[in-house]
């Protein structure tokens, strides 16, 4: 009796011991799988406060209507076929599935978390994809401009396929830029995670604001030195003007994510403790994606002459057909 007790003991300690095996194998591998997912920072912390939700829908919203405004107004009126409206219409389609995708994404991390959390990399890969889209073809509307001006013999030549074959290049190159991001972000060791998060978000801030300022800088130039007069100095100030607000918009929406991203990856602050930095980063980044048809076009006085004038004459038309029936109808009486 005293062995079989020593054997039952026996077993029962080798049991208690598998089982602590097991059950901190299975912690560490958690904890591995928290460590890999970690970094992914989700839309999850706007969806759990709903001020911040209400917040961010009205943004959204508000930019879907821009965009969708600008985009039909260049499809309706010939006037602006153009390859600079074209671009600008380029532009908007870019922003607009921007804030498709967040919205999709937004509405999914409220009302299916696990689907949101299962398919986190894509979200991720699509996010980079739209935001180097975006970019880039802002980059493009301030290199026709400079083009036009600086060449402006050649620039006639620039028809709207042109534009449509180049933006269709910038969606390719951005497509390729989100699936390099992927294999490179998801594909390596854990203490290279930051590299390379940081250098994918580096090249999105440094590489379309040199772009930008070289082709302002190098447009004012051409402008000083090809027409002199108080009537051109009118006009770089207020180009000079809208390219400062497109920059300080466009540097200060895309340079928050570097920081919330630094802070959360080397534990200087918690997900929770930088909540609302990271929830800022994504209104203004969001803000920048709805203002841009505002500055390019909307807020432009042609447009607004061109709005109204199709606006009274839509109104002189409907006007005439109710009169018509109406005519109609007592002629018929």
């Amino acid at each position: 009796m005293y062995f079989k007790g020593m054997k039952n003991c026996e077993r029962a300690g080798e049991s208690t011991l598998n089982n602590s095996f097991i059950s901190t194998e299975s912690t560490v591998q958690e904890s591995f799988a928290d460590e890999e997912t970690r970094f992914i920072i989700p839309v999850h912390l706007e969806s759990e406060d709903i001020s911040w939700l209400v917040i961010l829908i009205i943004i959204i919203a508000f930019g879907i209507l821009a965009n969708l405004t600008t985009i039909g107004i260049i499809i309706r009126l010939k006037q602006f076929h153009k390859p600079t409206y074209m671009v600008i219409g380029a532009l908007a389609i870019a922003d607009f599935v921007s804030l498709i995708q967040y919205l999709c994404h937004l509405i999914l991390a409220k009302t299916n978390r696990n689907c949101v959390d299962n398919n986190g990399r894509i979200f991720m890969t699509v996010i980079y994809s739209t935001a180097h889209a975006s970019a880039s073809h802002v980059v493009l509307l301030l290199g026709l401009r400079y083009y036009l001006i600086a060449v402006p013999l050649r620039s006639r030549t620039i028809r709207k396929r042109h534009v449509l074959t180049l933006s269709i290049l910038m969606w390719i190159f951005s497509v390729v830029f989100g699936v390099i991001y992927y294999f490179a972000r998801f594909n390596v060791a854990r203490n290279k995670i930051a590299i390379v998060v940081l250098v994918f978000r580096g090249y999105l801030v440094l590489v379309p604001c040199i772009f930008m300022l070289v082709f302002h800088m190098t447009k004012i130039y051409k402008l000083r030195t090809s027409i002199s007069g108080f009537r051109i100095s009118q006009y770089v100030r207020r180009m000079s003007a809208m390219i400062l607000i497109i920059m300080v918009i466009y540097i200060f929406s895309a340079i928050i994510f570097p920081i919330t991203f630094s802070l959360n990856f080397f534990k200087v602050l918690s997900e929770r403790e930088s909540k609302v930095i990271q929830i800022c980063a994504r209104v203004v980044w969001l803000f920048n994606l709805s203002v841009n048809p505002i500055i390019y076009f909307i807020y432009s006085p042609k447009v607004r002459r061109s709005v109204t004038v199709l606006w009274k004459s839509d109104l002189t038309l409907r006007r005439a057909s109710r009169y018509s029936a109406c005519n109609l109808r007592s002629s018929t009486c």
